[in-house]
């Protein structure tokens, strides 16, 4: 007969569970929980490189050992123009061609183990697909720091370059590459801002085309703008065209510019001491001793790019600058070289000498506005002789506005015998002696009125 287990037996031969203490089974669950956790940071660390990869503005292109494509970003495709199929599994220096200065680098790397760049570089792809851009070639070395591969890195720069290369044409250096770092600037369409345009026009043009070849002519005149466009870029201006023997200048756009007017007015001056310069050495050259009338304007302008998705050009339209051509055109009036306009002479009346001429309604506008020759920095020592003609100049303007035509004419004369003998004192002497005869009628507001662009 079998003994019955007592309850003391029993308790003894029960199983034992684990203890929840354990040290070796605690350390058995970190580890494998650590095991998970470092899984899930190696997936989500891939997926977050894979998704930056694709991300990044530039291409990357990864080799092997062999130096054949392995890894490439979406980026790759569109700045080298073809799908990465097109170009995975092959050398990288079949992408640029074996001979290319690109191909010399990606040796270089791989046999020298050292980095390499190329700035600024235009490639012309196997594929025949150009490209400007910044080239980096950074050698890959696995744990044993033998290189394993080549990692390419390229900056598409092709619309920057391009950008530069266009507005070296109309821009000093230093405003196309502040330009081509801010395209979005530069975008279809314009803004209305304040700003400055010159005008300059040669005397007499026609005359002077009518002497010479048109090989000598386009030779003079590709002389004469390279000397005047020096001087609107001195002050960091943005030449806008030559139309024929004039030129057009832009100050305060595309880079803001807060002195515009004034930037303008030294240009000017730049310019007619630089034209006085060749007036002594071009007749030696038996070249002509060239003349030249500017006229420079300040206010609201529509500016921007003005042409077509297809067309580049840059420039202004308004009101204001229609203005600043016909100042231009009113120095053959006035005997004079520089004239400006009532704003312009406002803004910049605390740095360059100045006087007011007259009050002229030109063609298109029916609005009159104060015309004033630019004489030169505020600065410069001014002949007793030339500073009387100036005070007696204003005399009779004031006399002039007046109707007092005879005390006018007088004092018109007197400023062109003492200082004033090229200016425009004859001319406004003749007009007071015009209108000594025949007056204006009553609604006469001070304004005369020029009908003719020139």
């Amino acid at each position: 007969m079998r003994e019955k287990p007592t309850a003391k037996k029993a308790q003894a031969q029960a199983p034992t569970p684990k203890d929840a203490s354990d040290p070796l089974e605690d350390f058995h669950q970190r580890l494998q929980q650590l095991a998970v956790d470092q899984a899930k940071k190696i997936i989500d660390l891939h997926l977050y490189q894979k998704a930056l990869l694709s991300t990044l503005p530039v291409a990357l292109l990864g080799t092997d050992r062999s130096g054949r494509i392995r890894t490439v970003n979406h980026a790759a495709e569109d700045i080298l123009g073809c799908a990465a199929q097109e170009f995975m599994g092959r050398p990288l220096v079949e992408l640029f061609g074996s001979r290319s200065d690109a191909a010399d680098k990606i040796r270089q790397a791989m046999e020298e183990g050292a980095p390499f760049h190329m700035d600024a570089k235009r490639l012309q792809l196997a594929s025949e697909h150009k490209i400007v851009g910044n080239f980096y070639f950074h050698p890959l070395r696995d744990d044993e720091q033998e290189i394993c591969g080549i990692l390419l890195t390229i900056e598409d720069v092709t619309y920057m370059h391009y950008l530069h290369s266009a507005f070296t044409r109309y821009v000093p250096p230093s405003v196309s590459e502040i330009i081509a770092r801010d395209p979005q600037s530069l975008k279809l369409g314009g803004e209305e801002k304040e700003l400055t345009v010159l005008f300059s026009d040669l005397v007499g043009f026609t005359s002077i085309a009518e002497k010479h070849s048109p090989r000598e002519m386009v030779t003079l005149l590709s002389d004469y703008f390279s000397e005047m466009t020096a001087e609107v870029f001195a002050w960091e201006g943005t030449l806008k065209e030559y139309v024929g023997d004039e030129l057009m200048a832009i100050f305060g756009a595309p880079i803001h510019q807060p002195d515009h007017a004034v930037r303008a007015c030294r240009t000017a001056l730049a310019m007619s001491r630089r034209l006085a310069q060749m007036r002594r050495t071009w007749p030696k050259r038996g070249r002509p001793a060239l003349h030249a009338r500017i006229g420079v304007n300040t206010g609201p302008m529509l500016v921007g790019n003005l042409g077509s998705p297809h067309r580049f050009s840059y420039g202004v339209v308004g009101d204001q600058v229609n203005l600043g051509s016909r100042l231009e055109g009113l120095n053959t009036a006035y005997r004079t070289e520089i004239l400006v306009g009532e704003t312009t002479a406002e803004s910049v009346a605390d740095d360059f000498r100045l006087r007011e001429v007259d009050r002229v309604r030109v063609k298109g506008r029916q609005q009159s506005v104060a015309v004033y020759e630019l004489l030169g920095d505020g600065e410069d020592p001014l002949d007793p002789d030339r500073r009387a003609a100036m005070e007696c100049y204003a005399e009779a303007l004031g006399q002039y506005r007046a109707r007092r035509w005879e005390g006018a004419e007088a004092l018109f004369r007197k400023a062109e015998s003492i200082g004033d003998r090229t200016g425009p004192s004859a001319v406004m002497a003749e007009r007071c002696r015009k209108f000594r005869e025949n007056p204006p009628g009553d609604d006469w507001d001070g304004a005369y009125d020029h009908l003719k662009k020139k």
